[in-house]
């Protein structure tokens, strides 16, 4: 499970440093994809494979379906860690999340995101908003008792 946040800041070459408590799950390779706000998740190749079944699932004669394996598989490579525990971000990615310099690595469980530094800090003023958050663990029953 991929937890905590870390700020590390890519290098000219497109190389961004993994947290260590995350490289063991990354040891048989993985995927780096587009998020969904201009971010990018990185999955273990099993996560990565269960959603490109479920993906590879959907009818091609759907546009929306078609619009998501777009997603899926044209903006998503594979990766794997150097010797240093660095993945390489691909140009096109890169400018996608528009990543250049300071950027955030955020667990989210069964997968991980990375965040320009600026746009993490928005999103951070957002998750840790405490009336939207009770509404949230609310409307997603997540209560604990």
């Amino acid at each position: 499970m991929f937890l905590g946040q870390f700020k590390y800041t890519t290098d000219t070459k497109g190389r961004l440093t993994i947290p260590v408590r995350f490289r063991p799950a990354l040891a048989s390779g993985a995927y780096l994809i587009q998020g969904f706000e201009r971010n990018l998740t990185v999955h273990t190749s099993e996560n990565f494979h269960g959603l490109a079944k479920k993906a590879s699932a959907l009818s091609s004669t759907q546009p929306e379906a078609r619009a998501v394996r777009r997603v899926i598989f044209g903006g998503a490579t594979d990766v794997v860690l150097d010797s240093a525990g660095r993945i390489n971000i691909p140009a096109f990615l890169r400018d996608y999340a528009g990543l250049d310099g300071e950027v955030y690595v955020v667990g989210v469980g069964e997968y991980f995101e990375i965040w320009r530094a600026e746009e993490w800090e928005k999103q951070l003023r957002s998750v840790t908003d405490p009336e939207a958050n009770a509404q949230r663990f609310t409307d997603f029953d997540l209560s604990t008792g």
